[in-house]
């Protein structure tokens, strides 16, 4: 394997994750995974490898980003009036904030897959991928694996702001309008007749919270993506490396 993953990705657990994974599942090239209509084997190694393929395809949009607010046209940065500019900007947040939460759902319906190997019974959508979203598979690991660390995480995970606030700017972008960056200036008249003169940019977009906008805008996201992502890659290790015992105990 040659694919580099960035330097914050949680490599090796995510690798030891798919190791182990993969054993409760038929081997790639058995007669029981190429006689499976709904080849589960290929869904699960598919949506392991988007969410590797995805999480460094926002660290490559976040140092883009940077480069370009590091080297913005003195039109862009002093009347925001740089079209072109904007446009490249926009791309990188677009790519950012669609892969940022493709990297969650990507690893959701992995889990789906690995839910569906223990317990079919409890995920039947397995003939209906097109329904194994975050939620239903939160839903399925609470009803057959109440009390473990990845059913927790799977729960944390749709109430956590930072996820929360990804999720929203992903779908405004994706399905309704672009971003936009205001400048908004501001003077005050001190008490001696000077003034004091302040300037704040932020990234608007209607129907989400304003952002500072600044070099940093991405890499805060990417940093929430980060550690969250750690957590619930330790929690389905912790799953996957007991799952026998969940596998007798469930119907």
């Amino acid at each position: 394997m040659n694919f580099v993953p960035p330097k914050d990705f949680p490599q090796e657990l995510f690798q030891e994750f798919g190791k182990c994974a993969s054993g409760l599942l038929p081997a790639p090239l058995s007669d029981e995974a190429l006689s499976d209509p709904l080849q589960r084997q290929h869904q699960f190694v598919r949506s392991w490898q988007a969410a590797r393929f995805r999480y460094r395809a926002c660290c490559e949009a976040n140092d883009e980003f940077k480069s370009l607010f590091a080297n913005a046209t003195e039109l862009f940065r002093e009347w925001n009036s740089d079209e072109e500019h904007w446009y490249k900007i926009e791309r990188c947040l677009y790519t950012f904030f669609t892969n940022g939460l493709s990297v969650f759902e990507s690893f959701g319906f992995c889990l789906y897959f690995i839910g569906n190997a223990i317990a079919p019974l409890k995920f039947v959508h397995v003939k209906e991928p097109r329904k194994i979203t975050l939620k239903v598979t939160s839903e399925a690991f609470g009803a057959a694996f109440p009390d473990t660390a990845i059913t927790d995480r799977l729960v944390l995970l749709g109430k956590d702001s930072q996820f929360c606030e990804l999720d929203s700017i992903r779908n405004i972008l994706a399905h309704r309008i672009s971003a936009m960056r205001s400048v908004r200036s501001s003077s005050i008249r001190e008490l001696d007749g000077t003034f004091t003169r302040s300037k704040e940019d932020v990234l608007y977009l209607h129907g989400a919270n304003e952002t500072q906008y600044d070099e940093e805008l991405i890499q805060r996201h990417l940093n929430g993506i980060t550690s969250t992502l750690t957590a619930m890659v330790t929690a389905a290790l912790g799953f996957v490396q007991g799952a026998q015992k969940y596998r007798t105990a469930t119907p």
